[in-house]
């Protein structure tokens, strides 16, 4: 889903997702590209990338971000 579905419809804005791991179906994501330390980060999170990962998959109970957004200069930009 994150390959097909997600990552395609960020990308038009340089972003990035990664899985990181599942556990307890908790999902952790790293966010690159365009995503880090956008501003835009947490909707994009919360009202996009967690909305799809839901609906494709029930059993997740939840979706973090470990995403370090301050890291680097512009990290934005970059």
């Amino acid at each position: 889903m994150i390959d097909e579905r997600i990552n395609p419809g960020i990308a038009s804005h340089g972003g990035h997702v990664s899985l990181v791991e599942v556990r307890d179906n908790v999902v952790y994501l790293e966010m690159s590209g365009g995503c880090q330390g956008c501003g835009m980060a947490k909707v994009t999170l919360q009202q996009g990338i967690e909305r799809t990962l839901r609906e494709g998959v029930p059993e997740i109970s939840g979706i973090v971000d470990v995403t370090d957004h301050a890291a680097g200069a512009t990290p934005f930009y970059s």
